[in-house]
């Protein structure tokens, strides 16, 4: 008498089958240039892509990255990383660490720059990394400075070209 296959033979049989023609399925108009369309010979959906959102110049604690001068950004000196930070209040006041010493100024929002008044803070004496980080954003941060918020990073450039850049915490 003949031998008929099993009934699990034949199921896994016809799975490799359905398997195998659902892997040709290609439909005539995506081989002839139809690509980019679904299923239904729709177009797919957009692709939405977001920028981050730019942090607020008032209320947000800005940590100093990097320092420009003569028109070269680099990093700050050893030592000095996470030193410098500041924050602008709702209020107009500008606070932080230049690197060493603490500081506190009036600084009014014009819409592209900050009218920053005379800066004062503690005065001990700051050498190495940190002491350069300190004297270079004094520099910056007298009287009009210009600024750009571009997501999480901020670029302030002074009236004399120097400038730093800072991410918000």
């Amino acid at each position: 008498m003949p031998r008929h296959p099993s009934t699990p033979t034949t199921a896994l049989l016809l799975l490799a089958l359905l398997a195998a023609a659902g892997c040709g399925s290609e439909k005539a108009s995506d081989r002839e240039g139809g690509a980019g369309k679904n299923g239904d010979g729709q177009p797919p959906a957009a692709r939405v892509t977001t920028e981050p959102s730019p942090e607020p110049l008032t209320g947000t604690t800005w940590t100093v990255t990097a320092l420009t001068a003569a028109g070269t950004t680099r990093d700050l000196p050893p030592g000095a990383e996470k030193a410098a930070h500041f924050t602008l209040g709702d209020d107009g006041t500008l606070r932080g660490s230049l690197g060493c010493n603490r500081f506190t100024a009036t600084a009014k929002d014009t819409g592209t720059a900050l009218a920053v008044g005379p800066v004062s803070g503690t005065k001990m004496l700051c050498d190495g990394g940190r002491g350069e980080v300190e004297q270079h954003l004094s520099k910056v941060l007298a009287g009009k400075v210009a600024y750009t918020v571009n997501g999480r990073s901020l670029t302030l450039t002074g009236a004399d070209g120097s400038g730093l850049r800072a991410t918000a915490s």
